[in-house]
């Protein structure tokens, strides 16, 4: 580097100077989540790139997100404080994808924008896809990215490892490095690529300030914790619903914040708990087939009588929305419950424990009958994978639909459950589950308390009377 280029202000990591130094077309790094520093690195090198007088004037930055490109290029502002740098904010060609522009004084560009097979045809120039494995379509944007790139220009490729089931680890498993072992010299060379392993563990010996132990017992989920931080790939087969079906149903249109405000058809689903889980509220819109989560109301350890009050608000713009609030009573929740529903019709308290017929029968011509906790989550399965469901984009969220797991039993019976952790046990799918479940009515998805007198006495009795 010139010496007329400001020094970074916080110093490098021996990778993070291997790969600045690496002048190689193509590069790829595999490294853990936010203990490596790779979009500090990989921001750095691009920003650098644009004052070399040799060097492409434009540079696209592609991320997973709209939040995500906002945050690489915070770190871009962070790289070019001491330089007379101009920073814009537009449009993609006359779209509603946010642009994000980066102005050097030479005349060169950065243009940072969130990633799909549009965006990655807008411009030529050089190429950094950030958290590649999470990019929708991932396969298309790199088939439309390496075009732009055709003319001499370079690609950088950076991200965690989420699976392989994308183009991410096609890239991995090309390289050789799909296995979660260090490769014994770095960078891996191959078919022209630059090939760079960065496990949390690395990275703190080279000096990244991050408590491993306290992360890991913070995590509480071993799968996790080998994939984002020890770059082992975990595939997607014991999941119920994979992470690429989940990132396919985020979108900017779904929100975390709830504003209070009724809609038609307005929905709720609420997993309780008081100490060992965690009780989450979420609230979704129906519009026309679709499912549309507006809001994430989280009540982790609050005491009962604040979880009443918080219910009874929601509660109150449920029934004037005409919607359905569905609510987990199958042990704790079950007087919560029925409090609620005396004072608010909409409110349906469901019992996961008892089972509801499937539509089938066997070979008998008996009903086959199936767990409402299972119809629940059947159902959101079912509009993940036809993008009938929209999501915010969370870590958390993500986190929580990754727990849950598909188990086969020695009988072939089948069963889902997440690993309790002090975060909960996966409370926001289930609650996301019984937003569904109210939004297709309650006596086609679950057997609600209001039937058959329930209403007064045992929930979980009269229930069991009636089903089984």
């Amino acid at each position: 580097m010139g010496s007329s280029m400001a020094k970074p202000i916080v110093p490098l990591l021996a990778w993070q100077r291997q790969w600045i130094e690496d002048e190689a077309r193509f590069k790829i790094v595999v490294a853990a989540a936010q203990a490596s520093g790779k979009s500090f690195v990989t921001s750095l090198e691009m920003a650098l790139d644009r004052l070399k007088p040799d060097a492409a004037k434009l540079g696209i930055l592609l991320s997973a997100s709209e939040r995500q490109s906002v945050e690489l290029v915070e770190k871009v502002k962070m790289h070019t404080r001491a330089w007379d740098v101009k920073f814009e904010d537009g449009w993609f060609e006359q779209t509603s994808i946010a642009e994000h522009r980066v102005i050097f004084p030479n005349g060169g560009r950065l243009i940072a924008l969130p990633a799909n097979p549009d965006t990655a045809r807008g411009y030529s120039g050089d190429l950094l896809l950030d958290e590649f494995a999470l990019h929708r379509d991932s396969k298309a944007i790199w088939a439309a990215g390496m075009t732009r790139v055709s003319r001499g220009f370079k690609c950088r490729v950076a991200s965690t490892v989420k699976g392989l089931n994308n183009q991410f680890g096609e890239l991995l498993k090309l390289l050789g490095m799909a296995d979660g072992v260090k490769p014994a010299v770095q960078p891996v060379i191959k078919q022209g690529w630059h090939g760079y392993w960065v496990s949390a563990q690395m990275a703190v010996e080279q000096g990244s300030p991050v408590d491993l132990e306290a992360m890991r017992a913070a995590i509480a989920d071993e799968d996790i914790w080998l994939q984002d931080y020890c770059n082992m790939p975990v595939e997607d087969g014991s999941q119920y619903i994979p992470l690429a079906m989940i990132l396919a149903c985020e979108t900017g249109e779904a929100t975390l914040e709830w504003d209070g405000r009724p809609r038609p058809g307005l929905c709720a689903g609420y997993d309780v708990a008081r100490r060992r889980d965690g009780s989450v509220i979420v609230i979704g819109e129906p519009v026309g087939p679709l499912a549309i989560v507006r809001g994430v109301i989280v009540l982790t350890r609050l005491p009962f009588a604040e979880q009443k009050k918080i219910c009874r608000e929601v509660a109150a713009v449920i029934e004037a929305s005409g919607g359905l609030f569905a609510m987990d009573a199958t042990g704790l929740g079950m007087q919560l419950g029925e409090e609620l529903n005396t004072e608010f019709p909409c409110v349906e308290p469901v019992n996961f424990a008892t089972a509801v017929e499937s539509g089938i029968k066997d070979q008998e011509g008996k009903p086959v009958k199936v767990l409402v906790k299972e119809r629940l989550a059947g159902l959101l399965k079912r509009r993940c994978e036809d993008r009938m469901i929209w999501l915010p984009e969370s870590p958390t969220l993500r986190r929580e639909f990754q727990a849950v797991k598909r188990y086969v039993g020695a009988t072939g019976a089948v069963r889902l459950d997440a690993g309790r952790s002090e975060k909960g046990h996966a409370d926001w799918f289930w609650a996301i589950a019984l937003m569904c479940g109210a939004m297709e009515g309650p006596r086609r998805m679950y057997i609600p308390a209001s039937d058959g007198g329930v209403l007064g006495d045992t929930v979980l009795g009269r229930v069991m009377e009636a089903v089984f």
